[in-house]
């Protein structure tokens, strides 16, 4: 499994890449008005509008410091395909997908604003730990993994906005 590690809150947590579309410098966001403070507002990316969450805020500290190392971590909400083993099918493109791989869905975009995107780390599945509490006013706080950098925390992307403004 490989993550991508950041800082937030003065914290070092992670998102599983397969769920990262991008990461962008941090732009100039349209506020939401009378919404969450959590909610840094919005902005188009590529015909997209895409709701941004601060990160700092989310987690219960200040804002995200406007610095040059903040980034905006662009993320799928949707669930990942599973993927189909390889098999003779693979090797034939006229041969017909099987009916139990779903269509994939159209990508449901997300931002972070997180202070200091570090690195990709590859952490073994099986060495994850469960999250020593579960915050019920916070859902996406995953389990723990060790990375290069120390213990990081997973952010559960499809979780975020569950209880809040996801439809």
């Amino acid at each position: 499994m490989l993550l991508l590690t950041f800082q937030a809150a003065g914290q070092l947590y992670a998102v599983d890449a397969v769920r990262i579309v991008e990461v962008v410098p941090r732009v100039n966001l349209r506020p939401l008005p009378h919404s969450q403070a959590f909610l840094a507002g919005v902005f188009e990316y590529r015909g997209d509008v895409v709701v941004v969450v601060d990160l700092g805020v989310l987690l219960g500290a200040g804002p995200a410091p406007d610095r040059l190392s903040t980034r905006i971590i662009l993320v799928d909400r949707a669930a990942p395909a599973p993927r189909r083993p390889a098999d003779d099918h693979d090797a034939d493109p006229s041969s017909e997908p099987s009916p139990s791989v779903p269509e994939p869905s159209r990508r449901s975009l997300l931002g972070l604003i997180a202070e200091q995107v570090d690195e990709l780390a590859a952490v073994d599945p099986e060495a994850l730990l469960p999250a020593p509490v579960r915050i019920s006013s916070a859902p996406y706080l995953g389990r723990l993994a060790e990375t290069p950098r120390g213990m990081a925390q997973l952010i559960a992307v499809e979780k975020v906005l569950e209880d809040s403004i996801a439809g």
